[in-house]
């Protein structure tokens, strides 16, 4: 991971988080969730502004970028440990960008003090989670849109 950065958000980077987190999950979806699920969950990316307003509200946002200064992942963790996003292109996944970020996400959760981080993963980041210590509390079965998809509630003690 040469030339790679870990940096806040800039509202810059809105438009790109966007395309990132619709083509992490048609790109990384694709590989545990069927293709009407894929498109359902793409259909509730956040919009630029919902990157803006959450990083008004509080919301800490980490993002990787390259030697360029171009965002290839980026992390949302909400200050009381909801970690909600954790999102890299599709031709980094696999790549241990996703991990480190993911490190430097935690470790912003410390120096706020959090106890505890939860997230609600889906079956690729459940993967990644458990490698970081993560417990599963429970599969959530829901319907978005009409479609059945999954996600799993977890949590780590800090």
């Amino acid at each position: 991971m040469t030339d790679l950065f870990i940096r806040p958000f800039e509202p810059r980077d809105a438009p790109i988080l966007t395309a990132i987190f619709i083509d992490s999950v048609r790109g990384g979806g694709a590989r545990d969730y069927g293709l009407a699920q894929v498109e359902v969950w793409v259909s509730a990316a956040p919009s630029p502004q919902d990157f803006e307003r959450r990083a008004l509200k509080g919301g800490l946002i980490w993002v990787t970028v390259d030697g360029a200064d171009q965002p290839l992942a980026y992390g949302l963790l909400e200050r009381d440990g909801h970690l909600d996003h954790l999102y890299c292109r599709s031709d980094h996944i696999g790549t241990g960008l996703a991990s480190a970020l993911y490190d430097r996400l935690e470790q912003e959760a410390r120096i706020l003090g959090l106890t505890q981080l939860y997230t609600e993963a889906s079956e690729a980041a459940r993967r990644l989670f458990l490698r970081k210590g993560f417990v599963v509390t429970h599969r959530r079965d829901f319907a978005l849109r009409g479609v059945a998809i999954h996600n799993y509630r977890m949590e780590k003690g800090l």
